[in-house]
Formats: structure tokens, C-alpha cells, sequence
């Protein structure tokens, strides 16, 4: 099984993160690589099983909700297997308080198996997506 882990320091406290990022629906809101989603079940908001569908560049990906807990600001998804290449994928986005300096921190973090000639480009794929939102929250709320 493979993993990659993706974390930052973000400059505001973590209830007013979450605010932003705790809607599974609206990542494409704050992640500059991806566009809003659209609901693709009958299941609204935060609900277990509640999928979210992109299209971009040819691509209509599929996620499932998993698992939601709002107090303690986190939740867990997966996509089909066979996605990207790759099977049995899990992530999970996560806010912890950094207390003594009223700020977050944020870990995005994916398990998941691939076969060995993919593993670097779907490694590589999974590990831009991350960086490139956290990047994004890091400098929204920086200054």
C-alpha cells in the first residue's frame, strides 16, 4: 500500500478554516486545480455516501464520502478503483488548532495500491493535487 502525505501551517484559526474547507461539496471553491463539483446521488451536504462528481480536461471523477466529523474537523473519501490507476484509494482532510499561535494545521493524506510502473505518476499526481490546494489556503489567509 502506498501513501502520501501532504501538510501546512495555515495563518488562521481552525474554526474559520473549516468554515471555508469542512463542506465536502465545495473543494472546487478553494482548490485552484479544481473546478466545483456537482452532487451525483441524491444525498446532500456532509451525509456518509454522499458523492461528488468533477469534469475537467476530459475526466469525470467520482468521490464518495466515507466518513464526516465536524467537531473534530475531518473527513474521509474515496474514489472508484481503477481511478488515476489506482485501487483501494482512501484520503482524508484534516484541521488541528495550533494554539499558541491561533492558527491550522492542515494534513491531506491518501492511502492506496498501485501497480509498481504507475506507482511514481500516480504518486506524483495525488501529491500535486494536495500541495496545490494547501498552497492555496496557506496564501489566502497569509499576512
Amino acid at each position: 500500500m502506498a501513501e502520501t502525505k501532504v501538510s501546512t501551517v495555515v495563518d488562521t484559526p481552525a474554526e474559520r478554516l473549516w468554515e471555508l474547507i469542512g463542506d465536502f461539496h465545495r473543494l472546487g471553491h478553494w482548490h485552484p486545480d479544481l473546478p466545483e463539483s456537482r452532487p451525483g446521488n441524491e444525498l446532500t451536504g456532509n451525509a456518509i455516501g454522499t458523492v461528488r462528481v468533477f469534469e475537467f480536461g476530459g475526466t469525470v471523477l467520482h468521490e464518495t464520502l466515507l466518513g464526516y466529523n465536524g467537531e473534530a474537523r475531518s473527513y474521509t473519501y474515496s474514489f472508484p478503483d481503477g481511478t488515476f490507476e489506482l485501487l483501494h484509494y482512501r484520503a482524508t482532510l484534516r484541521v488541528t488548532p495550533v494554539t499558541q499561535a491561533d492558527a491550522s494545521f492542515v494534513e491531506w493524506n491518501a492511502t492506496y495500491d498501485v501497480e509498481a510502473g504507475h506507482r511514481k505518476a500516480s504518486g506524483d499526481l495525488v501529491h500535486g493535487v494536495f500541495s496545490a490546494g494547501l498552497t492555496a489556503l496557506r496564501e489566502r489567509f497569509a499576512g
